[in-house]
C-alpha cells in the first residue's frame, strides 16, 4: 500500500468538515479505493502540538501547529518522514509556504507534484495585488522545475505563458459514492423544505464575501419579481449587511436564509430548485456547481475559469457575460433537456474516481 499526504498550505475555512464537499476528503477516497493511504494535513492556529484523527478507513486527517501571515501557513514538515509519506499531492497555488515544502521534499527524495487552482490574487488592494503577484512570481519559478498538475484550461495557460512546461490537466471532480439522489418528486421536496411550490426557485451557495457577490443576487431577485423565490446558504462578514439590505428591499417572504446546511442533505436543496445562480466572476472551480449539475439543478453563472471549464454553454448550463445576461437566461426558461444533460455532464466527466486515476497514472509516470 503506497503512502500519500494531500498537504494544505492555506489556513482559512479548510478542514471544517461535515458542511461542504471537501476537496482533499473526495480525493482522499478514491485515491484509498485504489489501495493507498492517505494522510489529509491541515494547517491549524489553534493546536499547539499535532492532533490525527482517523476519518475512514484508508484516511487520516493530521491537524499540524502553525505559523500565519494572513491565510498563508508555515510549519514544520517532519511528520512527512515519520508518517513515510512517498507522494505529496501539495495544493499550491499561491501560498508562500509552497517552495519551501518543495525544497523539502526534494532534499528528502519525497515525490511530490504541485495542484493549482489559481495562480495570481484576484484582490482589488493594489498594495496587495502587489505583494501577491511577488508571491505567485516566485511560485512559478519553483513550478518550472518540478511536476505541476491544474484544475483547467485557463491556469493551464496562464502558466505556460510564464515558461512552465509537462503540465498535466486534471480536474477537481465529486465523490458520487457519497452524494444522495432523492427519488421524491421536486414538488414533494419543496415542501419538506417548506419553499413554495408555485414559483421558480433560485439558489444561491456560498460564502457571504466581495468575491462571491452576494447583493447580485438581491438585484437579480428584484428584477425577475414575485414570480421567483431565492434561497441563499452560506455565511461570512457581509451577512449582516445582506440581512439589512432584504429587510430595506422588502425581500422577507421571498427569501429562504440558511447560515449552513449538513453536507448530507444539501442534495435536497438542489433538488428542490430550478436555478443555480454563481455571481463570482473569478470562480477557481465551483464545488457547488459540480453538486447543482449532478442533482439536476440547473446552473446559470457569470464567466469565470471554473465554470467555463465544466458547462457546456446551452447543453449543460448557460454562461453568461453580464448579470443582465443571466437574467435574460431565467426569463427565457431553461431547456427541459438541460438537468439531465448536466448530470450527465458531472457523471463522465467531474468525478474523484476518474481524476484520481489520472494522478495515480501522472506520479507512476513522473517517478519512473
Amino acid at each position: 500500500m503506497m503512502n500519500w499526504a494531500i498537504v494544505e498550505l492555506y489556513c482559512g475555512e479548510s478542514g471544517k468538515l461535515g458542511y461542504y464537499n471537501s476537496q482533499e476528503l473526495g480525493l482522499a477516497r478514491a485515491l484509498a479505493r485504489n489501495n493507498i493511504h492517505v494522510t489529509i494535513v491541515y494547517p491549524d492556529r489553534e493546536v499547539r502540538e499535532q492532533t490525527l484523527e482517523q476519518a475512514e478507513e484508508g484516511i487520516c486527517i493530521l491537524r499540524v501547529p502553525c505559523r500565519t501571515i494572513g491565510v498563508h501557513a508555515f510549519f514544520n514538515l517532519d511528520f512527512l518522514l515519520e508518517r513515510g509519506i512517498e507522494v505529496v499531492h501539495l495544493d499550491s497555488d499561491n501560498q508562500m509556504f509552497a517552495p519551501k515544502v518543495m525544497q523539502f521534499c526534494r532534499q528528502h527524495r519525497i515525490f511530490f507534484y504541485n495542484y493549482i487552482g489559481t495562480v495570481y490574487s484576484d484582490t482589488e488592494n493594489p498594495l496587495k495585488k502587489y505583494i501577491m503577484k511577488l508571491i505567485a512570481n516566485r511560485n512559478i519559478a519553483s513550478f518550472r522545475k518540478s511536476p505541476v498538475v491544474v484544475k483547467t484550461a485557463a491556469v493551464r495557460r496562464c502558466l505556460e505563458e510564464q515558461g512552465v512546461k509537462g503540465i498535466e490537466t486534471i480536474p477537481v471532480g465529486l465523490d458520487t459514492t457519497q452524494i444522495k439522489k432523492d427519488r421524491n418528486s421536486r414538488e414533494t421536496v419543496c415542501r419538506e423544505l417548506g419553499f413554495p411550490q408555485d414559483k421558480q426557485i433560485l439558489l444561491f451557495v456560498g460564502r457571504l464575501e466581495t468575491y462571491k457577490r452576494p447583493f447580485a443576487a438581491l438585484e437579480l431577485l428584484k428584477k425577475l419579481g414575485t414570480a421567483y423565490h431565492l434561497v441563499i446558504i452560506g455565511t461570512g462578514s457581509l451577512k449582516e449587511e445582506l440581512e439589512n439590505q432584504m429587510e430595506r428591499d422588502g425581500l422577507g417572504e421571498q427569501i429562504s436564509y440558511f447560515e449552513q446546511i449538513p453536507n448530507v442533505s444539501m442534495y435536497q436543496y438542489y433538488q428542490a430548485c430550478d436555478y443555480y445562480v454563481n455571481f463570482n466572476t473569478h470562480e477557481i472551480f465551483g464545488m457547488s456547481i459540480l453538486e447543482a449539475m449532478y442533482q439536476s439543478c440547473t446552473v446559470v453563472a457569470r464567466r469565470a475559469p471554473g465554470p467555463e471549464e465544466i458547462i457546456e454553454d446551452g447543453i449543460s448550463g448557460y454562461l453568461c457575460s453580464t448579470d443582465e445576461e443571466m437574467e435574460q437566461v431565467i426569463l427565457a426558461s431553461k431547456k427541459p433537456e438541460i438537468g439531465a444533460q448536466a448530470e450527465e455532464r458531472i457523471r463522465t466527466a467531474f468525478t474523484w474516481e476518474q481524476s484520481a486515476k489520472r494522478l495515480i497514472q501522472f506520479v507512476k509516470n513522473r517517478r519512473a
